[in-house]
């Protein structure tokens, strides 16, 4: 049975925390435009040339900075956070999704943010018929989400949706065998006699395969 990393609680409660935010901002806002407009009337009451003609400028210039200390940060950081993540909630809901099958490696930590969302890596191995080799598979994963119960080599089957798991099942679990690596010399020398192997057996191929055709034509 596939595990859903989000549910519809997750979309109710950002979509509440965005509305939450959205009704501060406008409650401060007409706090402040009732504030301004007070004042506006007060100045138009006074007489012409009156000593206190400069209160109202004061106490409009004042609040006007506390306003946009308060706006910039509280928008620009705050509320544009819940909207981008409520935004990403709906996309992983309606958007197109992707499945597929591959063997965990391991899971890595980045400091990265994807649709402003802190993710984790997760590496899985798979294999490329074009290349004829293993690679990298990296998908991520919402850090504010318990992290999934994948071990090393298990075979998982996974959702993806703008390359973050959405859904996922452990189908076999410790079947593939990952060769531990060193350094990078190591490496290329395990990659050059992998590639020898390779070349040998296909040679090996080629020649019994002749032989083979060698020997029907003598016998014909």
């Amino acid at each position: 049975m596939m595990t859903s990393v989000y549910n519809d609680a997750d979309l109710l409660s950002v979509y509440k925390q965005r509305k939450k935010t959205l009704g501060v901002f406008w409650a401060v806002t007409l706090v402040y435009a009732a504030f301004c407009i007070a004042w506006l009337i007060y100045h138009i009451s006074l007489p012409y040339g009156s000593s206190m003609d400069i209160l109202p400028k004061i106490m409009v210039y004042v609040v006007t900075a506390l306003y946009v200390i308060f706006i910039f940060p509280f928008m620009g950081i705050r509320f544009s956070r819940v909207n981008r993540y409520y935004k990403a909630l709906v996309n992983f809901s309606e958007g197109l999704k992707s499945e597929e099958k591959n063997y965990f490696y391991c899971f890595e930590k980045h400091s990265l943010q994807k649709d402003n969302i802190d993710v984790t890596y997760c590496v899985f191995e798979s294999w490329s018929k074009k290349r004829k080799e293993w690679m990298d598979r990296e998908v991520y994963f919402d850090v504010e989400k318990p992290l999934p119960d994948f071990g090393s080599g298990d075979h998982v089957l996974y959702v993806t949706q703008s390359n973050f798991i959405l859904q996922y099942d452990v189908l076999e679990r410790g079947v593939f065998e990952f060769e531990e690596v060193d350094d990078e010399e190591e490496y290329e020398e395990l990659s050059e006699k992998a590639a020898e192997e390779t070349e040998q057996r296909l040679s090996e191929t080629v020649d019994s395969e002749e032989t083979k055709t060698a020997e029907e034509t003598e016998n014909e």
